[in-house]
């Protein structure tokens, strides 16, 4: 078991040893079972100040919104949108692209129904969410790098209410998010200018009965088709479950792109492993343990190095198998 002790104690390279993995060590580690992985507990944030410091959602700016005329949603969505620097997938190459500042002010809003604001994530000083005025939209400020920044949102839909359709309209970039799309899929991103991007992931919560929320953080390329990715766990309320721990590349054993994940609850805990495959920007998968999988973890990435000046992201939704996507 020397590859698991070793990936426990030294992956992300923020350990007290303070020695990273080498695009070496992570290659060969591709081609192990669960990528070295096992379902013992580890040190708090894998003994990682770099996993320690990444931003938690935070609820300050939390509201609740009733639908015109009703106090009952028929049907409702979960989505996490995260915005800032998120240049396209470039996995294959060592390449990279600086990361500008940006200043995010508009508005997520819908046609009909209402918007939950449920938590925030790097909302800094000043960044803001405007009080309600409005059930159907959410104006806002937020200004990005050196993190991107997010929300997750509950969308209530009335009946008749028409399509599913979110509407993000800032001064960077402006789109319309087709909800059932997010739903049924990894997630999507939308690209503006200069490499700013708005990526989403969301489920139908109309019904949902088992666990599900999301999983956000650095993805991190140390060479062409190698690097690691270290995040945090989150339900779907936006409430911290833990941190994530994981390596991605060309595994040459298997020939195919994958990925493999630990995660851990605050007191180190073991959480799931998380195996997948990735592909131009998007992430998909399995959780569980090693004796089973027994969910799904789904997901958008960026590109970057783990350097100033190149920040990759990821952002992907965690469920279990009884629960909607």
């Amino acid at each position: 078991m020397r590859r698991v002790i070793y990936l426990g104690a030294l992956l992300l390279g923020c350990s007290a040893s303070n020695t990273a993995p080498s695009a070496t060590d992570v290659q060969h580690d591709l081609d192990v079972n669960f990528g070295g992985y096992d379902d013992k507990r580890e040190a708090p944030n894998f003994g990682d100040d770099a996993i320690a410091s990444l931003p938690r959602f935070d609820d300050r700016f939390a509201s609740t919104a009733e639908i015109a005329g009703s106090s009952n949603a028929v049907g409702a969505y979960r989505v996490a949108l995260v915005w800032g620097h998120f240049p396209g997938a470039n996995d294959g190459s060592d390449g990279d692209c600086d990361a500008k500042p940006a200043s995010w002010n508009g508005m997520i809003a819908v046609d009909s129904g209402a918007i939950d604001v449920v938590r925030t994530l790097s909302f800094d000083d000043g960044d803001v969410v405007d009080a309600r005025v409005d059930p159907k939209s959410v104006t806002f400020a937020s200004h990005t790098v050196p993190f991107v920044d997010g929300m997750i949102v509950r969308v209530k839909m009335p009946e008749m209410g028409g399509p599913a359709k979110l509407h993000f309209a800032t001064s960077e970039l402006s789109v319309d998010v087709d909800l059932d799309d997010i739903a049924s899929s990894s997630g999507k991103v939308f690209h503006g200018s200069d490499d700013q991007g708005l990526a989403v992931v969301g489920w139908n919560d109309t019904a949902a009965t088992c666990p599900a929320g999301v999983a956000y953080g650095r993805f991190v390329k140390l060479g062409a088709s190698v690097g690691t990715l270290r995040g945090r766990l989150a339900g779907g309320s936006g409430d911290d479950l833990g941190v994530v721990h994981g390596i991605w590349g060309h595994a040459k054993g298997r020939d195919a792109d994958v990925f493999f994940t630990k995660s851990i609850d605050p007191a180190g805990n073991f959480g799931n492993l998380a195996l997948g495959q990735y592909a131009t920007g998007a992430i998909t998968g399995a959780q569980g343990d090693t004796a089973s999988q027994h969910g799904k973890f789904t997901g958008v990435y960026s590109d970057g190095y783990d350097r100033p000046d190149g920040r990759g992201v990821f952002i992907a939704k965690w469920t279990s198998v009884c629960s909607p996507m």
